[in-house]
């Protein structure tokens, strides 16, 4: 079975100031669900300076990473737990040479012991440290919706490519390796959009804006919050929440297709379709991996 385990990311304007703050939120959150893994294997590579880097993983009691954290200044973190289809990898990095804007995401693997729903951590992240915004959404089907390439685990893994799916030849850089065909995915409803380097805004069921998104988006935040459509906004001293459908979108088409299509003209005057080349969003289930078709 394919992993659609419900993800997030958090996005910060600037590396959050206490790095240790976000740590401490973020293993409290997963100790309040009993989700707290006991070790971790920490990354020397994000968040460390030039000197310490080693492509060796350290292993660490939970509470010992927050030392490490602190003993050597980290500016981020990478850290692991578990193996195989029960593993976890959260992740806070900075856009390095690209500027100092921030993110925190995680990875869970479909067997994980993890949080199926990341709203309280992430508003907690964000009535704490400035941000650009905070989303979380099912796995499966965004790595569908932003799948880069037509290949063999394409279909192994989403099913039969839609006919008309937008391609390009991708040549090879070594010229040993074979040529690959890059899907174009931008019409796409489940599609991700990059607001400043390392920063995506993403067409989720619940997202948590703050205020530094708003100069990246085409309309202001009177207008969205104005629209017809939500099924919940919530506008905070920090945020502003809007919520327009119950659960995590699993499907490009249909009733969802059509949301997720409101959610790019209304953010960004952008368009969308389904099936591609289609210029409309069917009715039908169409395309897809047989996990996110309707029983």
């Amino acid at each position: 079975m394919s992993n659609n385990r419900i993800c997030f990311t958090v996005s910060f304007p600037d590396v959050p100031k206490s790095i240790v703050n976000v740590w401490d939120a973020l293993m409290g959150y997963l100790r309040d669900q009993e989700c707290l893994p006991q070790r971790f294997d920490v990354q020397q590579i994000c968040g460390h300076p030039e000197h310490l880097h080693s492509e060796e993983y350290i292993k660490l009691k939970t509470e010992d990473v927050r030392n490490l954290i602190i003993e050597r200044s980290l500016d981020g973190f990478c850290v692991t737990a578990g193996r195989h289809d029960t593993g976890v990898n959260y992740r806070l990095a900075n856009a390095k040479e690209s500027g100092n804007q921030a993110h925190l995401w995680s990875m869970i693997d479909q067997n994980a012991k993890a949080p199926d729903h990341w709203g309280r951590l992430i508003e907690e992240l964000i009535n704490a440290n400035p941000a650009i915004g905070g989303w979380q959404w099912g796995s499966l089907y965004r790595r569908w919706q932003n799948a880069p390439f037509l290949d063999r685990f394409y279909e192994r893994t989403y099913g039969q490519a839609p006919p008309a799916i937008p391609c390009c030849i991708e040549k090879s850089i070594d010229g040993i390796s074979p040529d690959r065909v890059r899907i174009k995915t931008s019409l796409n409803p489940g599609r991700s959009r990059e607001l400043i380097p390392t920063i995506y805004f993403l067409p989720t069921a619940e997202m948590w804006l703050g205020p530094h998104f708003w100069q990246y988006a085409k309309c202001t935040k009177e207008e969205a919050l104005a629209a017809d459509f939500w099924l919940e906004t919530r506008e905070t001293a920090h945020f502003s929440y809007f919520r327009c459908w119950p659960t995590a979108f699993t499907r490009p088409d249909g009733e969802q297709g059509r949301m997720q299509r409101r959610l790019w003209k209304l953010f960004f005057h952008e368009d969308c379709e389904w099936p591609p080349g289609s210029g409309s969003i069917c009715d039908e289930p169409m395309y897809g991996p047989p996990e996110l078709m309707p029983s």
